[in-house]
């Protein structure tokens, strides 16, 4: 239960990261309609690639300890 909690740490804590980071200081770029929706699911599959990397990380500790 312990590799659990860490691994929701992990997540909220990336979660916060990113929420948290401001990007309206590129301001020359031309902005589109729906550009703060696509940053968002950029972002959010930013965010699903490193919680991915970080299960597969503690499924392979947790496999090493088992042994």
């Amino acid at each position: 239960m312990g590799s659990l909690n860490k691994l929701l740490c992990i997540m909220v804590s990336c979660l916060i990261f990113f929420g948290c980071s401001d990007e309206s200081s590129n301001s020359s770029q031309k902005d589109h309609v729906w550009k703060e929706q696509t940053d968002t699911i950029d972002k959010a599959k930013e965010v699903e690639g490193m919680m991915m990397e970080s299960a597969a990380a503690t499924r392979e500790a947790i496999d090493k300890h088992d042994e």
